[in-house]
């Protein structure tokens, strides 16, 4: 490609019926300046595109960048993700665990009740027992102490008609354990 420093240095050589040298070289000076002009518009267009053709690349190398950044930021929801879910698990099963736990804990608190309530029956029958045995006797010292006026009429009896039998019967009766020595009252 010629510059434009070829054009105005470039020499024709003259023949015998050759061009006019005015004419040539005025025409010789136009191409120069337009191709001086496009020469100069050229070398810029050039340098334009060379900075153009940067800016592409730091924008492809953004790109790129912003590219990386969007995969990396999809897997680290998707890890995020994934742990939220397993942290999630382990909460309900956590809470599953302790419900558990808590069931146990009511069912062992039920039994302990239960036999609470057995033991209380048990005393409350025992109770019983020992509160009809007590009334019971009481029953007999009183059927006793009724027996003892008809014991008494039978001791003036004899009294009145044999004083010796009488005392025996009466020694009798008096070696006898009382009703309220033998209930332990």
């Amino acid at each position: 490609m010629f510059t434009p420093i070829d054009l105005e240095t470039m020499v024709f050589r003259r023949g015998l019926r050759g061009y006019r040298t005015k004419e040539v070289q005025e025409f010789m000076r136009k191409l120069t300046v337009d191709y001086e002009r496009l020469y100069k518009e050229n070398i810029e267009l050039r340098e334009q595109l060379e900075e153009k053709m940067e800016v592409i690349k730091t924008y492809q190398q953004m790109e790129e960048t912003l590219r990386n950044t969007l995969c990396q930021a999809q897997g680290t929801a998707e890890e995020i993700k994934a742990a939220a879910e397993k942290q999630a698990e382990i909460i309900l099963s956590e809470a599953q665990n302790r419900s558990e736990q808590m069931k146990l804990k009511v069912r062992e608190e039920i039994q302990a009740e239960l036999q609470q309530l057995a033991n209380l029956k048990q005393q409350v029958d025992l109770f019983r027992i020992q509160f009809t045995g007590f009334l019971k006797s009481l029953i007999e010292m009183a059927e006793q102490q009724l027996d003892l006026d008809g014991i008494w009429e039978h001791m003036q009896e004899l009294s009145r008609g044999g004083k010796a039998e009488g005392r025996a019967e009466a020694a009798a009766t008096a070696e006898k354990p009382s009703i309220l020595e033998s209930t332990g009252l």
